[in-house]
């Protein structure tokens, strides 16, 4: 447990956070990120000097870009199947006056066209094409894909599971009520990048992680993974306390 603990500790450097924890069981995914071409790097690390102090853009998005603007080992294309989107530091630098820039930065292009961007009037939070939020940063948004990605190399079985419908608000409140009481019960730990749309909590003998998408107006997605060795005990014995089915 300690050593799960360690791996999910917040670091000041994300991508060493990345790197302990995936790591471990993907010892080469470093190497498959294509940074970018030398001069958009360059572009890239005298943005990020640029705006030190005054933020515009997040951090995390042009550190990242600085490592894999050209390929991000499957990290988010894996898990949101498309491709991470680099924008140049001159649609940055041309477009500040423009509305789609003030309101958003595209982020990523799923393999349907679909485009995720970042919110920038809306704290960062990941949107997927206007409609619903899925993440509440960029940041979060690397590690929830990693835990999507990764989890089910840390044990040998894992099952979906989702809640049958769609859920109001209150059902979505109640449900929550049952996740803290059952994440206390089962002495599991929680992680520091989880939000209001993703949860992730393991102890030494499973974890499981929720999401939630707003896809309809006052209407819940709600679905998830259960990780362990025992199949059986997930099925019959974890899922009901938590009021879910199996996929």
């Amino acid at each position: 447990m300690q050593i799960r603990t360690q791996m999910f500790e917040k670091r000041v450097d994300f991508m060493e956070g990345l790197d302990a924890y995936i790591s471990p069981v993907d010892s080469d995914w470093r190497r498959r990120l294509i940074p970018p071409e030398p001069e958009d790097l360059a572009d890239l690390q005298m943005y990020l000097e640029m705006q030190k102090g005054n933020p515009k853009i997040p951090e995390s998005y042009l550190k990242f870009a600085c490592y894999a603007a050209e390929g991000d080992g499957g990290l988010l294309s894996d898990v949101l199947l498309g491709e991470f989107y680099l924008v140049r530091l001159s649609e940055i630098t041309e477009n500040q006056n423009n509305k789609l820039f003030v309101d958003g930065l595209n982020c990523f292009w799923n393999e349907m066209g679909v485009m995720y961007f970042i919110d920038l009037k809306n704290d960062g939070k990941i949107s997927c094409e206007g409609d619903f939020y899925i993440s509440s940063s960029f940041e979060n948004l690397l590690f929830q894909c990693a835990v999507q990605k990764y989890e089910k190399r840390y044990f040998l079985k894992y099952l979906g599971f989702n809640y049958e419908g769609w859920l109001s608000f209150d059902n979505r409140k109640d449900v929550d009520i049952v996740l803290k009481e059952f994440i206390q019960r089962n002495q599991m730990q929680t992680v520091w990048f989880n939000d209001e749309y993703f949860l992730f909590a393991y102890n030494q003998e499973y974890s499981f992680w929720i999401m939630q998408y707003e896809l309809l107006e006052g209407k819940l997605s709600v679905w998830g993974y259960f990780y362990g060795n025992d199949i059986d005990k997930i099925k019959n014995e974890l899922l009901p306390q938590i009021g879910a089915v199996p996929d």
